[in-house]
């Protein structure tokens, strides 16, 4: 494997000259640049970044801190982020927590020994300890949150859609259509990322002076994704009064619920109008299509990154607070 000793002896210049070009500080010639490029071509130099990342204390990557990689309802998010940090000439590191407060410190500390230029942190629950962890690395390695776990007051950046007002006009399109019974499938209350969507739903119910019927409101833990959905609304349908539609704090679990209609043979939109969160891909290729709350999650993605980036290139700029509207996306299942 070639080293910079190997690209100054092929290019007859010094290695202090090699280390300029790397590091692209001070003036080099042209005539200077066009031998070194050549001479890296040539021999297939590939340069530490990590050495580099010493040097001018910018590695050029980030780590992305998600609960789980498989999870649909992140796909698009990383897209969006990868897009991003392909067109600065970034890298991303991405790493798996699950729900695990340790495993979250583990790796924030893992990637600060590897001088990541800045983080962006996903989590389904708050841990008020790995928050106050945050935001002591946000003091000199820029933070961006991607879930709705940190309070106002809190000096972290955060990019995010507004649950509460998207879920509360998605309810108040069900009201508006006739529905009087409607069943909201929720994740447990320790997910903090979508509380504020039951929230949201309950204000449209409280606001038409409807009665909301407890037996309506079923918990499942975000773990059992369509599962927790199916057996959701097999509940609700053996009711003595069962549901006439039923919102979801995700795609997942409205996927699980119209698994359980079709196999149920109850009839959607006919009998029961369903309404997911998210707009996953999925959500085009069941059937019925199904009805969500769109976070237009490549954007959120690009969104957070460019935010990121700014705090990484302007190191005195002040944390932001980025809250984006959610849309309603009409199909077959409302």
């Amino acid at each position: 494997m070639s080293t910079i000793y190997d690209v100054a002896k092929r290019a007859k210049v010094s290695k202090t000259t090699v280390s300029k070009i790397l590091s692209g500080k001070g003036n080099v010639r042209q005539s200077t640049l066009d031998k070194v490029n050549k001479a890296m071509k040539e021999l297939d130099y590939i340069p530490s970044v990590f050495a580099q990342g010493l040097r001018i204390n910018k590695t050029r990557s980030i780590a992305v801190l998600l609960p789980e990689q498989y999870n649909y309802g992140y796909f698009d998010i990383l897209r969006g982020i990868e897009t991003a940090v392909t067109a600065h000439n970034y890298t991303m590191t991405v790493c798996s927590t699950g729900i695990d407060n340790k495993r979250q410190k583990k790796y924030l500390r893992e990637m600060l020994r590897w001088n990541v230029d800045g983080i962006l942190f996903f989590s389904y629950a708050r841990d008020d300890k790995n928050i106050e962890y945050l935001i002591n690395i946000a003091k000199k390695t820029p933070v961006v949150v991607m879930d709705n776990v940190i309070k106002e007051d809190e000096p972290l950046s955060l990019v995010r859609v507004d649950g509460f007002q998207s879920s509360k006009k998605a309810a108040q399109y069900l009201i508006d259509k006739g529905r009087k019974r409607i069943a909201y499938v929720k994740a447990l209350d320790k997910y903090a990322a979508t509380t504020e969507r039951y929230q949201g739903f309950l204000a449209a119910i409280e606001e038409n002076n409807i009665d909301f019927d407890a037996d309506l409101l079923r918990e499942n833990d975000f773990g059992n994704h369509i599962t927790g959905g199916y057996e959701a609304a097999r509940a609700l349908m053996n009711l003595k009064n069962p549901p006439d539609a039923i919102m979801t704090a995700s795609d997942m679990f409205a996927i699980g619920v119209i698994n359980y209609m079709n196999e149920a043979q109850i009839k959607v939109p006919e009998q029961v109008n369903v309404i997911g969160f998210d707009n996953i891909a999925l959500c085009n290729w069941i059937r019925p299509k199904l009805s969500t709350i769109s976070q237009n999650q490549r954007h959120i993605g690009e969104t957070a990154f460019n935010l990121l980036l700014k705090q990484i290139e302007n190191p005195e700029m002040e944390y932001s607070k980025i809250i984006l509207p959610g849309e309603l996306i009409i199909r077959d299942t409302t």
